[in-house]
């Protein structure tokens, strides 16, 4: 009874440590890292966030979108660089930077200059909120 009992409370300090492990792993990425370490797809992208009027203009899946995001992607690269094909097929390249201690994320593309807030972002979420466009932008990307 005594080795059974050790071994259970043995398998449970296992597993808490491997749980611990992988979960410090996956904190000890920077913004950086998170951002370019994968192509960014729409899930979903609502306008008027700054109003009681919030419209969902895309969810994935949906088949009655407002704008289709569905060919929508977006690649940050290390060196500062980042590529988007937008909803209409062209492809876009800019720039882009971390701003205000990493809170923000500028993109410079041919058709201006952008800036959001970064409200979450770890590595299967990028959700991003831009109060200056359309009466608030609020999208939630992945992977």
């Amino acid at each position: 009874m005594k080795i059974k009992i050790t071994l259970i409370t043995f398998l449970i300090i296992l597993l808490i440590n491997i749980i611990s492990c992988k979960k410090n792993n996956d904190n000890s990425k920077t913004k950086t890292e998170l951002l370019t370490s994968k192509t960014w797809v729409y899930d979903e992208y609502f306008e008027g966030y700054n109003s009681s009027n919030t419209i969902l203009y895309y969810k994935r899946g949906k088949s009655s979108n407002l704008i289709n995001f569905g060919i929508d992607r977006v690649t940050f690269k290390s060196d500062g660089t980042y590529s988007e094909i937008n909803e209409t097929g062209e492809t876009l390249n800019g720039t882009w930077a971390l701003l205000n201690g990493e809170s923000q994320l500028q993109v410079i593309n041919t058709t201006g200059t952008y800036i959001s807030t970064i409200v979450v972002l770890n590595n299967d979420n990028y959700y991003w909120y831009d109060p200056s466009r359309a009466n608030g932008i609020f999208a939630k990307m992945v992977h």
